[in-house]
């Protein structure tokens, strides 16, 4: 437990805009409902190639207070309701409808296998499940073993029949039976005036259901954070967004939903990953949020088609020019590139990123077409936005200011001033659902510790470094951030992902390894065969040795194993470094045994298991 507090470089953000003060979703959601009343909300599919619907805010707002009439008619007010499946308007209804007058909202990530549910289930004490049709069986399976459930609510049935059942019901059963409430002057739901300071969201951060924590978000908390966005960023309403992360993230649920809906604008609901690119140019969103990977691989996609015309150096030379008119006052970028914009729908003018770091070189390529990209920083238990670049403010490579409200500081630093992020606010947590301890030690003195490593400078700006856990202590109290080194190894070409991790040694020294996954695919352009281990060791050695020539002695790669293997992920696609780090050394001290009993050798040094079986793993 931490009892001390070194604090240096203590900052927060400045409001550049006036927004009006929520104390709840609900009070959001009424304002929404008369000052944008007939402005279109939603537009979604119920399957994609189908029609697409549109829902204005009025007719949002009744949805909601009819399914939530609904829910309390059934005897279910104050229920956590656990909710699982694809984004979708019934999710969203059914979100809102439970923290703004039901009970507690417990969103579930819809890629936990079946056990996993059941267990969250438990965990969260749910009482009712909310799940989209592909989750049927599994519904129907927990609900023989779980009693405690009250209800089980399919958010798109293909079938009608089950509602007989005693504890299965349609979301559409449910809606349109609030609806008759609701015009029987059913005011239950609708005179609820929630508490702000209340548990209203629980949400499992990533991992297994054993060790996973479970993070208490009040109205407060999120209210606090969407009203900090709208002080630095800012949106006309009717101006879209199109929803692609899943909505049990807090990242897209606050940022891709709420935000917005504060704003007045239009939330899009893309049909899957495999339609987006249909979606962006038939929803033509002026807002795109997601993690640095989508954007990538658009620019990746559109690089492609300029390289395949010669056209690269003409668009380099033309970038170069129209940045320097833009300094100068004269933005003609998004009139000239018009073209590039097109895979997005032509609107797109702002691009909001997080979960991971972007790329320098992305940010300049959508910078230098005249789309602004915001790289944000949070975490769950910041409900999650802490910083980010905004309208006014923005510097490649860094994570922006902190948002209005939020204080930033970094806790005992080192020489250099880095050391771990901490944060307070409104927007921090109420704390870890049922695991005091763990609250304890999250929280000092106020502060929440995030567990990352960063720095700020004198302009405020945050920069991350890496993760107090994946950092590496050296023998000589020297640290290294495996991000870094990473970092360098996924620009190699034919690399796919890499894992670095520090590793002692029998004589104690701590020596930096690496884990390489190659790209089948790509690792053709340089060796003749995908499968011929010594040419790619040939290829790694030089790019390792290339890597080390820019780092100091402390900090250079020692050893590394390779593999077409990828590495083992959360499902919020975080790699499980220890998972990992414990399956090689259990596959090295397996060899190692295998080599004594064959050779009668006990070869007892880490690093020449790790140079004598390079070639094999």
């Amino acid at each position: 437990m931490r009892n001390t507090l070194d604090l240096i470089n203590i900052t927060e953000g400045k409001s550049y805009y006036n927004v009006p003060k929520i104390n709840t979703l609900k009070e959001m959601l009424k304002m929404c409902a008369d000052n944008y009343s007939k402005n279109i909300a939603f537009k979604f599919r119920h399957k994609p190639r189908l029609d697409t619907i549109t829902k204005t805010y009025s007719e949002f707002s009744e949805d909601i207070n009819a399914f939530g009439s609904s829910l309390i008619k059934l005897g279910l007010k104050n229920s956590k309701i656990a909710i699982i499946g694809e984004n979708r308007y019934e999710w969203i209804v059914s979100y809102l409808a439970t923290t703004n007058g039901v009970g507690v909202a417990v969103p579930l990530d819809r890629m936990l296998p079946p056990n996993e549910i059941e267990l969250m289930l438990e965990r969260g004490e749910a009482d009712v499940l909310v799940y989209s049709q592909s989750f049927q069986q599994i519904a129907e399976s927990i609900s023989n073993n779980n009693k405690n459930l009250k209800a089980l609510i399919c958010m798109n049935p293909e079938k009608t029949d089950f509602i007989d059942n005693s504890r299965f019901f349609s979301f559409e059963y449910l809606l349109n039976k609030g609806k008759e409430l609701l015009k029987n002057d059913y005011n239950e739901y609708t005179n609820i005036d929630p508490d702000p300071d209340v548990l209203s969201v629980l949400l499992f951060t990533s991992g297994t259901s054993a060790n996973s924590k479970a993070v208490m978000l009040s109205h407060k908390n999120i209210c606090s954070d969407i009203m900090s966005l709208g002080g630095v960023v800012h949106f006309k309403p009717g101006d879209s967004v199109l929803s692609i992360l899943p909505l049990h993230h807090t990242f897209e649920n606050t940022t891709g939903l709420l935000f917005p809906l504060f704003l007045g604008m239009t939330v899009s609901i893309s049909d899957g990953l495999k339609y987006l690119s249909k979606n962006l140019t038939e929803y033509q969103p002026d807002c795109l949020i997601g993690v640095p990977l989508i954007f990538d691989k658009f620019k990746g996609k559109i690089l492609d088609e300029i390289k395949k015309k010669g056209m690269e150096k003409k668009i380099n030379t033309l970038m170069g020019v129209l940045n320097f008119l833009s300094y100068l006052g004269i933005d003609l970028r998004r009139k000239v590139f018009k073209k590039l914009l097109e895979p997005f729908g032509g609107k797109l003018k702002v691009i909001v990123t997080g979960g991971a770091a972007i790329e320098n070189s992305t940010t300049k390529f959508y910078e230098n077409i005249g789309v602004k990209v915001y790289q944000g920083y949070g975490l769950t238990e910041t409900s999650p936005v802490v910083a980010g670049g905004n309208d006014y403010v923005r510097k490649t490579g860094t994570c922006g200011n902190p948002l209005p409200g939020v204080k930033i500081a970094i806790a005992n630093p080192d020489s250099n001033g880095s050391g771990e992020l901490v944060i307070k606010g409104n927007n921090v947590m109420l704390g870890y659902w049922k695991n005091e301890k763990a609250t304890r030690e999250a929280t000092v003195d106020g502060w929440f510790h995030t567990g990352d490593l960063g720095r700020i400078d004198r302009k405020g700006l945050i920069t991350v470094t890496g993760r107090v856990k994946s950092m590496i202590v050296l023998n000589n109290g020297k640290k290294v951030f495996p991000e870094e080194l990473e970092n360098y190894i996924n620009k190699v070409p034919y690399v796919k992902e890499s894992l670095v991790w520090g590793e002692t040694t029998k004589q104690g020294n701590v020596e930096i390894c690496a884990k390489i996954v190659l790209d089948k695919e790509n690792i053709t352009e340089v060796v003749k065969c995908p499968d011929d281990e010594n040419a790619i060791k040939k290829l790694l050695d030089s790019a390792v040795k290339e890597i080390n020539k820019l780092m100091p002695v402390y900090k250079k790669i020692r050893y590394y194993v390779f593999s077409y293997e990828d590495l083992i992920k959360t499902t919020t696609m975080k790699i499980k470094r220890y998972v990992e780090t414990d399956q090689i050394r259990v596959l090295f001290m397996n060899m190692a045994t295998s080599i004594k009993n064959a050779a009668g050798k006990n070869i007892d040094k880490l690093q020449e298991m790790f140079a004598k079986s390079v070639e094999n793993y």
